[in-house]
């Protein structure tokens, strides 16, 4: 016992974590080496194959570097597909930089993976005991190379911009409100702004952070005026770059990928069935009397004509989420570890309920985060394309409150056997 003990301590040192820091920083492009040994450039072929999202964004990128930053060549009105439009500029810097060569842009990607994980262990380490905090790091960087390093980092999808956007704004915006910085602040508003032009699904928390800190102007009255109207003027005009980039193509303002055509992607997704009574939709009553279109009184009648057909497909994507991918496809794995991690998160929601938390700033933007990152998903998306790569941006912050719910416990259970942990 006393060789764990001083394990133990020694984990719980500062010296320690910060040198752990510095290994999965460094870990990730390392090893990133050994995979794309000899180092064959793959650019030729991707952009020389069809359908697949990277295709399209080594060729936009391509495009930027070559015609101009409004990639008017390959998308000559408004942008429509893949989602991720910025990703292709970052692809193109990394082209203007290093040649039309994939090799550099994997390296780069492999370390933005090990600086996000880093990111997301700096945000929320003070949140919980030394220890504790030791083990989140480890679990972080263990998820990341489970579930990013080995499916995607070496691909040409905009997740990996993502979830180093992601990490970055709550770095950024934890301790920017915290410490009160303006300049942090700024940062995690561009990284917002960033979130969104590159996976637009976060459009809507984009929105309802607008409100976040708004509410915490009015409540706390910790941040100034000006630094309010500087954070929420920053987001918008990062956010709406694409909208810039459409109008001075096609003249139209349009804000997000495909916008206005989520119906449209919920009947590819979610297909009726040729059983529902479409005919009916002439006596809806959300067509006849609240003037709603088509696409949504159609989608009522299924739910009303075969509502356990509706639920079960709802249903099997919730589950998805929680890790059991075979649900939605076979051949795909469970993953445990997704299990695990919900399982603490729910158990530390009901922890907070009984005990009547009041939630501080960064604990209700990130819950409000997970919530309104897998929503839509479960909602509109299509979460097994390409895998799960649709869910890795929300996955650290349900592994944070499931540690946090570890940490309460520990503390607990060591308070009734009369040893008090302190800062360990």
């Amino acid at each position: 016992m006393r060789i764990i003990d001083r394990f133990l301590e020694f984990l719980s040192e500062k010296r320690t974590r910060d040198l752990l820091v510095i290994l999965v920083i460094v870990s990730f492009p390392i090893l990133s080496l050994f995979k794309l040994y000899p180092f064959e450039n793959h650019f030729n072929s991707i952009i020389n194959t069809a359908g697949d999202d990277w295709t399209a964004y080594a060729n936009y990128a391509s495009d930027i570097r070559h015609n101009g930053l409004l990639m008017h060549t390959t998308v000559p009105g408004a942008y429509n597909a893949p989602s991720g439009f910025l990703y292709p500029y970052f692809l193109a810097l990394c082209f203007l930089i290093f040649g039309e060569n994939t090799i550099p842009v994997y390296i780069i990607q492999s370390l933005m993976l090990g600086l996000s994980v880093v990111f997301v262990y700096w945000a929320f380490r003070d949140k919980m005991r030394d220890l504790t905090s030791a083990f989140f790091l480890g679990a972080l960087a263990l998820f990341a190379f489970l579930d990013v390093y080995k499916y995607y980092t070496f691909r040409l999808l905009s997740e990996n911009l993502a979830l180093f956007a992601v990490s970055l704004f709550f770095l950024c915006f934890v301790k920017g409100f915290e410490k009160n910085r303006l300049t942090l602040q700024l940062i995690s508003a561009i990284s917002m702004g960033v979130l969104i032009l590159t996976r637009p699904i976060s459009f809507l928390f984009g929105l309802l952070l607008i409100v976040i800190v708004i509410t915490y102007f009015f409540v706390e009255k910790k941040i100034s005026k000006m630094n309010l109207l500087l954070f929420i003027s920053v987001l918008i005009l990062t956010a709406s770059l694409l909208g810039i980039r459409n109008y001075l193509i096609c003249h139209k303002f349009i804000f997000l990928p495909a916008q206005g055509q989520s119906m449209a992607y919920l009947r590819i997704v979610n297909p009726i069935p040729e059983s529902v009574d479409l005919s009916k939709i002439n006596t809806n009553f959300l067509y006849t009397k609240l003037h709603m279109s088509q696409d949504i009184a159609a989608y009522a009648e299924y739910m009303l004509q075969k509502p356990l057909l509706f639920l079960d497909y709802f249903l099997k994507k919730i589950v998805f989420c929680l890790g059991f991918l075979q649900v939605k496809v076979s051949f795909y794995r469970l993953r445990p570890h997704w299990v695990l991690m919900w399982i603490g998160y729910f158990t530390y929601l009901f922890s907070c309920i009984r005990n009547k938390k009041r939630m501080q700033l960064w604990e209700i933007t990130t819950h409000l985060y997970i919530f309104f990152h897998y929503v839509p998903l479960i909602a509109f998306g299509q979460i097994e394309n390409y895998g799960f790569r649709m869910l890795l941006p929300g996955i650290s912050f349900v592994l944070l409150f499931s540690f946090l719910e570890w940490d309460m416990l520990r503390q607990n259970i060591l308070s009734r056997r009369g040893k008090l942990p302190g800062k360990r």
